[in-house]
Formats: C-alpha cells, sequence, structure tokens
C-alpha cells in the first residue's frame, strides 16, 4: 500500500463510515479497483487505524453527550443518562452477538464480493428513499426501539449495507425524531467500534506470532479451529504440514525473485488451493481454510509509519466533516441524493461484477 493508495482509503473510510453509502462496501470496492484484496499484515492494521481514527472523531463530535452519560452512570441513579446508556447497551447486543457467533461465516462474505455489495447498496437507497419519505414526528428512543435498530444494526454487517443509513432509516421509520434518531445512530457505534478495534488488534498479534511458528504447529492450530477435537486426526494435520510447507518456500522463491505482492498473493493462494485439494481436503474446507487470517498472505514489509498516519488523519478530518454533516442532512430529509448514488453505484458495481 502506498501514500496515495493510504490517503484515499482514509477518505473513504472517514465519510463513508458516517454518511448513508457503506464504509465497508466501498473499502471492498476501493480495494478490488486497487488490487489489494488480501487482507495482509500491512492493510489489517491499517483497518484498525481506520476504525480508531472514525471512532475518535465521533466521541470529539459528541463529547458533551458522552461527557453528560458518564456523569450519569456515575450517580447510580435511574436518571436520563442511565436510561440513555441501557439503551446503548440493547441497541448493541445483536450486532454484537452476530459479530461473535457467525465470525467466520461473516469473514467469507469480505474480499471484492462485488456483486453482493453492489446488490446491499441498492438495498440501502430503498431503505434511505423510505426514510426521507417518512413523515416527521417528535417521539423519542424507546427501549423497544433500541432492540430493532440494533436488529438493524446487526443486518448492516453485511457489506454494501449501510450502517448509519440502515440504523437512521430504521429509526425515522418507527416514528423517532430525526435528529434524536441520527445522534443515537452514531453514538451506539461508538462501544462497538472499540470493540472491533481490540478485536483487530488480537488477530494482528496472533497473525505476527503464527508465522514464527514451524509448519507443523500451523498445521495443528488450523486443524483446531476448523474442526472439532474428536475429529482431529494425525494424517489431516500431516496434511496441513505439506501444504504449508510448499507454501512457505514458494513464498520465499517469490521474495527472492522481488515478484510485486498482488501478483505473488494471487499465485500463492492459486498454488496452495491445488495443494490443498492434492491432499484430499474437500472445496468446502478449502475455500474455507483459504479465507481463514491464520492462511491469508501477509504483506513482505512492515507497516509504514508515514503511511498510517496518513490514512488516520484523513479519517479522523473526513470523518468529523461527515458526521457533522449527516446530522444536518438527516434531520433537513435530505437523503435523495444519497438514495440516487447508492442506487447508481449499486448498479454499476452489479454490472461490473457480471462482467
Amino acid at each position: 500500500m502506498n501514500l496515495l493508495e493510504a490517503i484515499i482509503l482514509g477518505v473513504i473510510q472517514g465519510l463513508t463510515e458516517f454518511l448513508p453509502v457503506s464504509s465497508s462496501g466501498h473499502l471492498e470496492l476501493a480495494k478490488a479497483m486497487f488490487g489489494t484484496s488480501s487482507v495482509g499484515e500491512e492493510s489489517m492494521l491499517m483497518t484498525v487505524v481506520l476504525h480508531f481514527a472514525t471512532a475518535l472523531s465521533t466521541v470529539v463530535v459528541f463529547r458533551n453527550e458522552i461527557g453528560k452519560i458518564l456523569k450519569g452512570l456515575f450517580q447510580f441513579k435511574w436518571n436520563d443518562e442511565m436510561q440513555f446508556s441501557v439503551k446503548i447497551i440493547i441497541s448493541m447486543m445483536p450486532a454484537a452477538f452476530v459479530g461473535i457467533v457467525f465470525k467466520d461465516e461473516i469473514e467469507q462474505l469480505f474480499g471484492s464480493q462485488v456483486f453482493l455489495v453492489g446488490s446491499m447498496l441498492i438495498l440501502t437507497g430503498v431503505l434511505l428513499y423510505l426514510a426521507d419519505k417518512a413523515k416527521r414526528t417528535e417521539k423519542p428512543v424507546s427501549f423497544a426501539h433500541s432492540l430493532i435498530i440494533g436488529i438493524s444494526q446487526a443486518i448492516a454487517i453485511l457489506p454494501g449495507i449501510s450502517r448509519s443509513g440502515a440504523t437512521i432509516s430504521t429509526s425515522v421509520l418507527l416514528g423517532i425524531d430525526r435528529e434524536k434518531a441520527a445522534r443515537f445512530s452514531f453514538l451506539m457505534v461508538v462501544p462497538l467500534i472499540f470493540g472491533a478495534i481490540a478485536m483487530d488488534t488480537k488477530d494482528y498479534i496472533e497473525n505476527r506470532s503464527f508465522e514464527q511458528k514451524s509448519p507443523q504447529e500451523r498445521g495443528i492450530l488450523l486443524t483446531e479451529e476448523l474442526l472439532d477435537e474428536d475429529l482431529i486426526k494425525e494424517s489431516e494435520t500431516t496434511q496441513m504440514e505439506k501444504v504449508l510447507t510448499d507454501r512457505e518456500i514458494l513464498w520465499e522463491d517469490y521474495k527472492d525473485q522481488n515478484t510485486p505482492y498482488l501478483q505473488m498473493a494471487k499465485e500463492l493462494e492459486k498454488n496452495t488451493r491445488l495443494n490443498l485439494e492434492f491432499e484430499g481436503f474437500s472445496s468446502q474446507r478449502t475455500n474455507k481454510l483459504l479465507t481463514h487470517k491464520l492462511l491469508m498472505p501477509r504483506s513482505l514489509h512492515a507497516p509504514n509509519v508515514l503511511i498510517l498516519l496518513a490514512g488516520f488523519i484523513t479519517a479522523f478530518l473526513t470523518g468529523l466533516l461527515a458526521c457533522t454533516w449527516m446530522i444536518s442532512l438527516v434531520k433537513k430529509a435530505r437523503l435523495t441524493y444519497f438514495t440516487i448514488y447508492c442506487v447508481v453505484v449499486g448498479i454499476s458495481a452489479v454490472i461490473w461484477s457480471l462482467l
């Protein structure tokens, strides 16, 4: 990843995290266009940095509200701040449950799934259109509303469905005041973003330590994660060891030849697939292995501090702008532009994926 790509990804993350056009969907499309769909050590750390930047921008914009909530919590009374905090917790539960229980299945949905992203962007456009045409009401967010909005946030884990678009649209369709809907939507995601940062950081540390293990140890770890303990067989561990050893040799050959990273990642995935199938792994198991975070090829170089800093600054600054702007747009019922944008980009992505 070069400096320009980091800046572009930072702008995309900062804008689309708050604007109702799906940050995950746009990042997937950007990676597909850049040709950097593999996760990579550098890409994984950049993901952590970008998420931290947008989370920090949310905290800055809502610093007064967050301060009041924290102050009210320490009073240990059933006051407005405590009730609001409980509503936030309720809204987080569906997404947290889906993210933890279906983590592996969700990871397989990412990785330049252009057709899926395009389809979900079209769905986001439809939701925004319905919300923009909904009648204005002055309802506050209730406990029941919190759960329903939380379910919509869980569905928005799919790449291409805008989290803010889904939660704000759901809130408005439930009759909640537009400005309150936008503020609740942005505040409810802050704990989840920090939780995602913690999980991504854990994965990054695990991946670094995993590379230092022997092929046999890697085979055992992968086999244990992908099979029930009672079904683990020595032959399967040995087969995995052979595949990982061949992959390690090829990896070193590519490095010695100064092969471009994208080309190397594609060839490495192709070679690993062939070796897995040759060793008797089923197509289903092979697909699952190739999307596993421990088997994904990583960048040859340590993450560049300047590149990470560029991504962080651009994501933070654009996040501040987008968050403030979005609240104003929702309040004025001007989501039609995003409806058109999502539908146009979604249709374009679907057509592109089919060509």
